[in-house]
């Protein structure tokens, strides 16, 4: 089983977005997801088996403002998770994505108290969420009772 957990951010505005905030982010998010799950997915054909989950973001989907190379690299996950799961399906390997929303992580630590406050308020259930409710999501996709579900995305997001 392999579960990319990569989430780094570098926000700005995409006018004054550097070159660097972009690639680095993209590097990190987007080709480091690719290269471990090339490498993982070779071990898993051997064994005719394996269980790729990415951790995207609803973000990928939604954009926010300032993290164009953050929606973009989580939705090129989601993208990535799509083909990867077409052509290793035969060998019983499962490729999924978990999209958490807005998550009491140190991702968003550094976002200002009223930003936090906005945020809950466009939260259907009006909270963050917690990382054992993704734990438990990422659970059940690495579990053989998921042995039918590949190349899905399933958000974590309190409604969004």
């Amino acid at each position: 089983m392999l579960v990319n957990n990569s989430g780094r951010r570098s926000d700005n505005i995409t006018a004054a977005m550097s070159e660097d905030q972009w690639d680095s982010i993209l590097d990190i998010n987007l080709k480091g997801t690719f290269n471990m799950s090339k490498f993982a997915t070779l071990h898993m054909m051997r064994n005719r088996y394996g269980r790729i989950i990415n951790i995207s973001s609803i973000g990928g989907s939604l954009g926010l403002q300032g993290q164009a190379n953050y929606a973009a690299s989580k939705a090129g996950q989601v993208a990535l998770s799509k083909s990867l799961s077409k052509e290793v399906a035969k060998r019983n390997i499962t490729v999924n994505n978990v999209a958490p929303g807005f998550i009491e992580t140190e991702l968003i630590q550094d976002l200002p108290e009223d930003q936090v406050k906005e945020y809950k308020k466009q939260v259907p259930m009006k909270r963050f969420g917690s990382v054992e409710e993704v734990a438990n999501v990422v659970l059940f996709l690495s579990s053989r009772k998921a042995s039918y579900i590949t190349g899905a995305t399933i958000e974590v997001s309190g409604g969004l």
